[in-house]
């Protein structure tokens, strides 16, 4: 038995380096492959963006490659009848992929936050070719100059610009406003003239999956007509979909905590479980059940406050628990030592790594805080002055801490009130009395107040 376990632990390593060998064999394999096709894409493909004209030559070249993708797997799924879409193969995921990527760049989609800008930009393009195809726009379609840098489309409103500066500078692209403003262009021109065909935003917005549906999104064109209802920009089976990734992030976490007993390691856990679930919920209700326009903003912009917030709960709770054990771990070291500074100094670097956490969220939800911040000015300092009586406060806590006046522990008797210290916190210190009684003085009051410690006295008549 022996010789058999000493066996299994030679042949691990064995084994691992075996695998590592298969798997960069297998990585030189496909590396090539991958190569080649990209590059065919790459010289079928002509990306020109010097001129107005190249530019929409190029924009519409990528996305009417791309439609016919979405053309042709919708058409196999029909004649099929099928429940599930045809498999994507390697070299049309690739295409779909550089697709995109031309698309994307095409656009000035600095308006909105980074995890809106591929699906936004993608209903942007799709909306874009079906006002081209009802206005009639073409390749060849000639623009008029406004100014130095900037075009329009004649009958449209779709404008393009130069870029000015950057690795991109002399690249064409829509302007911003133009992208923000192709919603409306898209209504509009649809109620004038519908065009027949594939409308592919429309198909693009009720199918899971955006320009690489997986199979199962077949399911999607198999339900009853109510479920296909059109709610905003979506339907109801996508809004079905939303609302049940929702209830289960808000209702799995306290079902997983609810078997602990410590009441902050219940709280850690259900707070890491609502921030685990709400990262991953704003991709599948995004990537996988389609979800677009407003619907996609509100809803991600929700997982994202779920997701900061479960994360400033776990540093909270997290530095708390870093006070204790360090406070246990000096303690047990020495007797005499005052734990309430650790505790005093984790709470500090905990509120401020929660504060980051949530200037940052902010920032990544598309508000531009930093600039707030900058910019505050007269409101700065009004702000400066109403936060006046916290900042005293902190800092008379932390002037108790180097005066050594008292500690967590000592019993004093200060301006009518007596009684042992029981926490010195950042804004105030909690007096237990000798009745029972629970009492709270701000620490800039106390600060300020004659302070007798009697624990001192008593310590000092015990040394003679």
């Amino acid at each position: 038995m022996r010789k058999m376990i000493r066996y299994a632990r030679l042949g691990r390593p064995l084994l691992g380096a075996l695998g590592a060998i298969l798997f960069l064999c297998s990585a030189l394999a496909v590396t090539p492959v991958r190569a080649e096709a990209d590059a065919a894409f790459y010289t079928d493909l002509t990306v020109d963006r010097s001129t107005p004209e190249h530019h929409l030559q190029t924009f519409l070249a990528a996305v009417e490659r791309s439609v016919a993708h979405l053309e042709a797997r919708e058409q196999a799924r029909q004649r099929e009848d099928a429940w599930l879409y045809p498999p994507t193969t390697e070299d049309e995921s690739a295409e779909l992929t550089l697709l995109k990527e031309q698309i994307l760049d095409s656009m000035d989609l600095t308006a909105f936050p980074d995890w809106r800008r591929e699906s936004a930009g993608l209903e942007t393009a799709l909306m874009l070719r079906e006002i081209f195809r009802r206005e009639n726009v073409t390749a060849n379609t000639p623009f008029k100059q406004l100014r130095e840098g900037l075009w329009v489309i004649p009958g449209t409103y779709v404008q393009v610009g130069m870029i000015a500066s950057g690795i991109r500078t002399g690249d064409v692209v829509f302007t911003a406003e133009t992208v923000a403003n192709v919603p409306s262009l898209y209504q509009i021109s649809g109620a004038s003239r519908v065009r027949d065909g594939f409308n592919a935003y429309r198909y693009f917005t009720e199918t899971p999956g955006g320009l690489e549906p997986p199979r199962w999104a077949g399911i999607a064109h198999k339900l009853p007509d109510f479920l296909r209802w059109e709610l905003g920009s979506n339907t109801l089976f996508q809004w079905l979909i939303t609302v049940m990734i929702l209830v289960a992030v808000v209702l799995i976490p306290p079902l997983v905590s609810r078997f602990i007993g410590s009441r902050s390691l219940r709280w850690f856990s259900q707070a890491a479980t609502t921030g685990l679930l709400a990262n991953h919920a704003s991709g599948v209700v995004i990537d996988q059940a389609g979800l677009s326009g407003g619907g996609a903003t509100v809803m991600t912009l929700v997982f994202l406050a779920l997701y900061n917030g479960a994360i400033v709960v776990c540093i909270l709770i997290a530095g708390e628990w870093a006070g204790n054990w360090v406070s246990a771990i000096q303690q047990a070291k020495d007797k005499t030592f005052d734990t309430s500074i650790v505790r005093l100094a984790t709470r500090v670097v905990s509120v401020m790594s929660a504060l980051a956490v949530i200037i940052y969220g902010i920032s990544a939800a598309g508000v531009p805080v930093y600039g707030i911040i900058a910019g505050f000015g007269v409101g700065g300092l009004a702000f400066a002055l109403a936060a006046k009586p916290t900042l005293e406060n902190i800092l008379a806590g932390v002037i108790l801490f180097l005066d050594a006046s008292i500690k967590v522990g000592d019993t004093i008797e200060s301006s009518g009130l007596s009684g042992t210290i029981e926490d010195i916190g950042m804004r105030s210190t909690r007096i237990r009395s000798e009745d029972g009684g629970l009492i709270s003085v701000t620490n800039s009051e106390l600060a300020d107040t004659v302070i007798k410690n009697v624990s001192l006295r008593i310590r000092r008549q015990g040394t003679v």
